[in-house]
């Protein structure tokens, strides 16, 4: 575990906690925090904060009472969220956010209760379409499964792990196009993730993701969309696409959006962020049929890093990296005092 305030910096400087996962052989996706957390380090540091890097492990999570004393030891004024669970345990996101919630210290970033319903890609679907927000239509699959179920669905159908994110289990296997593909497709998915897989109506059209960021109200800060018509064959991005440099889409950089469709993929974003209860920051995925747009999937704790898509679409809007950095911590204190803000 790595805990230390840098020699170099004045100990009457606000302290902020920056925890991130630490793993012997980390997913790609997993260890891109340590980029995120390193480059806004260097943000807090040069703007009046002294910025401690906290190395999160399985054992640490598992002895909440170290980190309790880190905090107090440190006098750690907020933490900044970059924690995205362990490759081998997602889930352990949303246990840290709430160990932070008992500190009573503010934290950037959505609480833990949003976090938990947006792993489960069950528990966000049903939230959302009980608020009248479009999404497809699916349903949750786990070991053991009725066959028979499978009836209701009607290719092409579109299998992720239901309690997964960063399109982990996402690949060439996950859209299928053929009836008689289906059990078999299912069960190799369920053999990966066995806490239970998403069978989805897949949406074919473009697809939209919006970054969002603010307390609710919130502030929509891009619309990008993908055309994938005008990409070589693909009608999805996989995990590769995101994370894999020899994958074909992974320089694939979406186009801002325009028009009515952008205006619509915005709109819904902030109406799914405000009914799971979204707050700091957060990203939707939005995809069109026939003009129709459905939300896939809301991330509440988008990747940071200074290449993510969620920076990216901040400076598109006119934001900075310090302004973008600084608005989060800002937005962690204003929810941490029930709405008031700082300034």
């Amino acid at each position: 575990m790595r805990f230390s305030l840098s020699q170099s910096l004045d100990d009457t400087l606000p302290v902020v906690l920056l925890p991130a996962a630490m793993e012997q052989s980390p997913r790609t996706d997993v260890a891109d925090a340590l980029r995120g957390r390193e480059f806004v380090s260097g943000i807090l540091l040069a703007h009046g904060y002294a910025p401690v890097a906290l190395d999160i492990t399985p054992e640490i999570l598992r002895s909440p009472e170290r980190i309790q004393h880190i905090a107090h030891s440190s006098k750690t004024q907020c933490v900044f969220n970059i924690f995205e669970g362990f490759g081998c345990d997602s889930g352990s996101e949303h246990e840290f956010r709430a160990l932070v919630e008992k500190m009573s210290i503010p934290c950037t970033g959505n609480p833990s209760r949003v976090l938990r319903t947006c792993l489960s890609k069950d528990a966000c679907s049903r939230t959302l379409r009980n608020a009248g927000i479009p999404v497809p239509e699916g349903l949750s699959l786990h070991p053991g499964f009725d066959p028979a179920l499978l009836a209701t669905l009607r290719p092409p159908v579109f299998i992720k792990p239901l309690m997964e994110d960063g399109s982990v289990g996402i690949d060439s296997a996950s859209l299928v196009r053929d009836e008689s593909e289906l059990f078999r497709t299912v069960s190799e998915k369920l053999a990966l993730f066995p806490r239970g897989v998403r069978a989805e109506e897949f949406i074919p059209g473009c697809e939209y993701s919006v970054a969002c960021i603010g307390n609710d109200p919130f502030d929509v800060l891009g619309v990008s969309v993908i055309d994938y018509e005008q990409t070589e064959g693909a009608s999805f991005l996989d995990y590769g696409s995101k994370w894999d440099p020899s994958s074909p889409l992974y320089s694939l950089v979406p186009k801002r959006a325009e028009g009515s469709l952008r205006e619509e993929a915005a709109r819904l974003a902030a109406a799914a962020g405000r009914v799971l209860g979204c707050r700091g920051y957060f990203r939707v995925d939005v995809r069109e049929r026939r003009g129709i747009l459905y939300v896939l999937d809301v991330n509440p704790n988008p990747d940071i890093a200074p290449d993510g898509g969620f920076l990216r679409q901040c400076r598109e809007a006119g934001l900075s990296d310090e302004k973008t950095v600084h608005t989060i911590l800002e937005l962690a204190f204003e929810e941490h005092q029930g709405g008031t803000s700082r300034e």
